[in-house]
């Protein structure tokens, strides 16, 4: 950027100060006794370009305002690289209300920012660097020009450094997450192992118990079917002995007909083969109807014999069924009693062949069944229960292994993750290295074209009596002596030397901040170079300087006096007795 015109009140020393039509190229020299206010020029510039100045810094902006006033404005038209003219504006009181503006100068009623941090995020937009970039660089205060310090930020971004240590911090950043998330992880890893101690799941306890729970249910409904069948069995004996009786006594008659018709049948035939009878037609057909009457009658002894057969099918399964659960027999075997039975079961073994036999009364199979039935309702409540508490214990494990299972799933995802955390920070610790390899390239250069700008320029400032220069990593320079054949330390050689080296220094880190971070012309602002230096020297210095660099191109210097013959674009005089500074001090 380049410093149009410069208008403010109330600013340090100056109650009005108006400096206008400056020369966009050349050098602009201020000059004037001390506390002539030639620095508040420069703070000025600076003031309102980032807000603070070099003297006061950003704790205490309002040291800036002049003493005695509440307020100060501060106005800087600048012109950047394409062409367009900026005005930036700044308002500042003693109550600490702090204001800023920026817009161009051909739309002042539209501003481009506006607001403190607006208009600072819009100037490193439009400039391409930011204060401390600025007073390493482009400004030189009032002060010892020293060695720039290798870890300042501004000399990182003038090496191209800053990017690769944002990236770095990112990077670092990133793998202390990366590492936190693991023993977070792992913590959590900690957290599931103890609740499975605590379930303290054991491998096929809900097998057995669902197998367990799997057979009493299959004897329960063996049991009921069994109750079933038996009380049937028991009511089908109660019904069925009156109808066996019945069935008997059916059968008794149709063999007592079946008889009585065979003797008709034989009767009828022997009348009915009397040729001399004259009644023989009618025994035929008496021995026709007895003969049918007699099929009929032996039909009826055949379903009388089916029904007895099958009413006695009833009692004999009630015998077996109670003798099973009674001495715990085999079903199929004969309810009769042998004789090598114990006494006990062969009574038993005698009242089920009884019951087999229709011979027990109703009364007593019932009263045996009761009996029967009780005790398997007992032993089928005892199931239940114990089915019961099975449900529950089985309901309750297949909940804890749930809880295992996910429990364990939980580990394993955890698991992964860890194993990707560490993946990544393998991959984010190569990168860095990569980066610090990177980062150590970049410095290497840096310092090697910074060398080479100062060999550039240092010849012109020395008249050739210095021409070379060792900068190491730390940015310390020692000087070739030729006069020594050898490098020597900065302090081995004149105060004015040194000013003349180190002045080489700034103008090479200027031209690489513009080389890295801005392009088009640039100003630069030096108060009083030249402390140490003699006419000599001022004037050579001062012949050599506009012709370093293409692109600085307007100069500031401040000095108390200018040696005469002394090649000047624009002079402007300050004096202490005067507080307002305008165009006519300008020469």
């Amino acid at each position: 950027m380049i410093v149009v015109s410069l208008s403010a009140e109330n600013v340090l020393k100056y109650s009005s100060l108006e400096l206008s039509d400056l020369p966009e190229e050349g050098v602009i020299a201020v000059s004037g006794q001390n506390e002539s206010g030639k620095s508040s020029i420069g703070e000025t510039i600076c003031f309102v370009l980032f807000g603070r100045t070099y003297s006061f810094g950003a704790e205490a902006p309002e040291k800036i305002i002049c003493w005695g006033q509440t307020r100060c404005t501060v106005d800087l038209v600048f012109a950047v690289a394409d062409g367009d003219h900026y005005q930036i504006s700044r308002f500042l009181d003693n109550d600490g209300h702090h204001s800023a503006r920026l817009c161009k100068t051909d739309d002042l009623e539209n501003p481009i920012a506006s607001g403190v941090q607006a208009v600072g995020d819009a100037m490193l937009q439009l400039l391409g660097y930011d204060y401390d970039e600025f007073i390493e660089s482009f400004y030189l205060a009032q002060r010892e020009i020293t060695t720039p310090h290798r870890n300042s930020q501004a000399v990182k971004t003038m090496a191209g450094l800053t990017t690769f240590e944002s990236v770095t911090a990112d990077i670092q950043r990133e793998t202390q997450e990366a590492q936190a998330a693991v023993e977070e992880c792992e913590a959590e890893i900690a957290t599931i192992t103890a609740k499975l101690e605590e379930l303290d799941i054991e491998e096929g306890h809900l097998q057995a118990l669902e197998g367990e729970h799997s057979e009493l249910s299959h004897e329960q409904k063996e049991s009921d079917q069994l109750s079933l069948a038996l009380g049937m069995a028991a009511t089908a004996y109660e019904e069925n002995i009156p109808r066996l009786e019945r069935a008997y006594r059916g059968r008794r008659s149709m063999r007592i007909l079946c008889t009585l018709l065979t003797l008709g049948l034989i009767s009828s035939g022997y009348f009915a083969m009397q040729p001399e009878d004259p009644d023989g037609y009618m025994w035929v057909q008496f021995c026709a109807l007895s003969g049918l009457m007699l099929i009929i009658a032996i039909g009826g002894i055949f379903i009388m014999k089916n029904r007895i057969e099958g009413l006695s099918d009833a009692p004999v399964s009630l015998a077996r069924k109670l003798m099973t659960l009674q001495m715990g027999g085999d079903p199929s075997s004969e309810a009769t009693p042998s004789d090598d039975q114990p006494p006990a079961q062969k009574e038993f073994t005698g009242i089920y062949a009884a019951i087999a036999e229709y011979a027990a009364e109703p009364e007593e199979a019932r009263e045996l069944v009761d009996r029967e039935l009780y005790q398997l309702n007992e032993q089928s409540q005892i199931r239940r229960d114990k089915i019961e508490r099975l449900t529950t214990a089985i309901s309750q494990e297949q909940v804890r292994v749930i809880q295992a299972n996910e429990l364990v799933q939980s580990s394993k995802e955890e698991q992964e993750k860890i194993t990707e955390c560490h993946h990544q920070i393998a991959i984010k610790q190569l990168a860095e290295e990569l980066l610090v390899g990177a980062e150590t390239t970049l410095s290497q250069r840096f310092n090697r074209d910074l060398r080479e700008l100062v060999g550039h320029t240092l010849p012109m400032f020395t008249k050739g009596r210095y021409e070379h220069l060792k900068i190491d990593e730390e940015l310390n320079v020692q000087v070739f002596s030729n006069q020594k054949r050898d490098f020597t330390a900065l302090d081995e050689v004149s105060s004015g030397t040194q000013r003349q080296i180190m002045l080489a220094v700034r103008l090479a880190l200027s031209q690489k901040l513009i080389d890295s971070a801005m392009t088009g012309r640039q100003f630069i602002f030096l108060d009083e170079p030249f402390a140490f230096f003699d006419a000599e020297r001022t004037l050579s210095t001062l012949e050599v300087l506009p012709q370093l660099s293409d692109e600085i191109t307007q100069i500031w210097l401040i000095a108390q006096d200018f040696p005469e013959g002394s090649q000047l674009d624009r002079h402007i005089e300050c004096s202490r007795e005067y507080v307002s500074l305008s165009p006519a001090a300008m020469v």
